[in-house]
């Protein structure tokens, strides 16, 4: 019987090159993430804002003044509660908890982070989600008036 010879392959050159890059690229990514969480933040509240005055703005100089009563009240209020709440949630990214930070203990500066982290994070995702329901309020409110 012939035996196959399998010969090994030899190892790859750039192997250690490619690990050093991800271990850089993951240190970027952990430095920049408050970062780039701030400035999210401050683009959502920049746009909420402007959607906030601009509904109000639009609902101010219509005809509706003491036309809308019971349900249809709701419907042109709801874009309004619903951006106020987006820019709320969206300066909160801002203000997180204070938490004390032990210099001496790796461990936890990594807590420390990851809550802040996270809790601008939970933040950001609920002022995102308040403006995209503000967003399709307004388009209710707009069908509403089309249609009166």
């Amino acid at each position: 019987m012939s035996e196959l010879i399998v010969k090994p392959e030899p190892p790859d050159p750039l192997a250690e090159e490619t690990r050093a890059f991800w271990r850089e690229t993951g240190k970027t990514l952990i430095k920049e993430s408050i970062g780039t969480i701030d400035e999210t933040a401050k683009q959502l509240i920049g746009v909420a804002g402007i959607l906030e005055g601009l509904y109000f703005h639009a609902i101010a100089f219509t005809d509706l003044h003491g036309k809308v009563k019971g349900d249809t009240l709701w419907v042109y209020a709801a874009p309004v509660a619903l951006l106020l709440i987006s820019l709320i949630a969206g300066l909160a990214v801002y203000f997180p908890n204070r938490y004390k930070l032990n210099f001496n203990s790796w461990e936890a500066s990594k807590l420390v982070y990851e809550r802040v982290v996270s809790s601008k994070l939970l933040a950001l995702r609920l002022a995102s989600l308040f403006l995209v329901l503000g967003i399709g309020a307004i388009l209710v409110a707009v069908l509403a008036y089309l249609q009166e």
